[in-house]
């Protein structure tokens, strides 16, 4: 087949796919010749790194939830991995780079909107990194009934390297990956 022929070229899923394949071929395990297992440090667990790493200490970080609710909070990472935990296998998908799939694991969204009781009148819950460099919004009815946004903080059993997020980063499953914010500073309730 001549790719320079009129009428054929490739489309996105196959593009996507070859792509899938092709990635997976550098973030396999390998063995070194004494038999011990090494991973290849260009990828984490299949997961591609997009955005400049935020350092973040684990013992100092707080998340803030502000805004239209009835009890401001400031959370730790530890208050975050102690509450009940759910694991979700989702695809994140960055339209025209790459996609990846694996098991989630964090708090749900709604367990935090919950626990600083929403206004009646609040309408949009936005996401904003620890650097406010990024921010994505989502109607407060879709954070409610979604099982699968989360507050994560463990990819394929494994807490997030600072390149992914570290300490946690939102996960939306059904939305693009521009919307999944890592290094998640802040949630504004308006």
């Amino acid at each position: 087949m001549n790719l320079n022929t009129p009428g054929h070229h490739f489309c996105r899923p196959a593009a996507t796919l070859l792509a899938i394949l092709l990635l997976s071929l550098f973030s396999v395990a390998a063995t070194t010749a004494h038999g011990q297992e090494f991973e290849r440090n260009t990828l984490f667990d299949g997961l591609h790194i997009t955005g400049s790493p935020v350092d973040i200490d684990a013992a100092t970080y707080r998340l803030a939830v502000t805004g239209k609710v009835e009890r401001e909070l400031s959370l730790s990472f530890a208050d975050i991995q102690d509450m009940e935990a759910v694991e979700r296998r989702l695809l994140l998908e960055c339209p025209g780079f790459f996609t990846d799939v694996g098991i989630w694991t964090g708090v749900p969204v709604r367990t935090i909107l919950n626990l600083a009781g929403l206004h009646t009148d609040a309408k949009t819950i936005i996401f904003v990194s620890a650097d406010n460099i990024y921010r994505t919004r989502f109607p407060v009815d879709y954070l409610l009934q979604s099982d699968d946004t989360l507050i994560a903080y463990r990819f394929e059993g494994r807490q997030f390297h600072r390149v992914h997020g570290f300490p946690v980063r939102l996960v939306a499953g059904g939305r693009e990956g521009s919307d999944w914010v890592k290094w998640l500073g802040s949630i504004i309730v308006e």
